[in-house]
């Protein structure tokens, strides 16, 4: 297991774990939504095969409309 930092929250997983495993796991939207890990913006293209690293910062940002 290894140690993330999602959204400023802590959370212990799997070191196999994807992108995409991990947004079903914290019930996550996946539309309208960017990821990004240690500032760097991932592409979903890449959700389902990305792996993270211990003590990774990541930030899912939701799409909202307004005006």
């Amino acid at each position: 297991m290894i140690k993330i930092l999602v959204n400023e929250t802590e959370l212990e997983v799997e070191e196999t774990i994807t992108i995409s495993k991990l947004l079903t796991k914290i019930k996550s939207p996946t539309a309208g939504i960017a990821f990004a890990i240690n500032n760097n913006i991932i592409a979903k293209e890449f959700w389902d095969s990305h792996n993270f690293n211990s003590n990774d910062q990541v930030l899912i940002i939701q799409a909202t409309q307004g005006g």
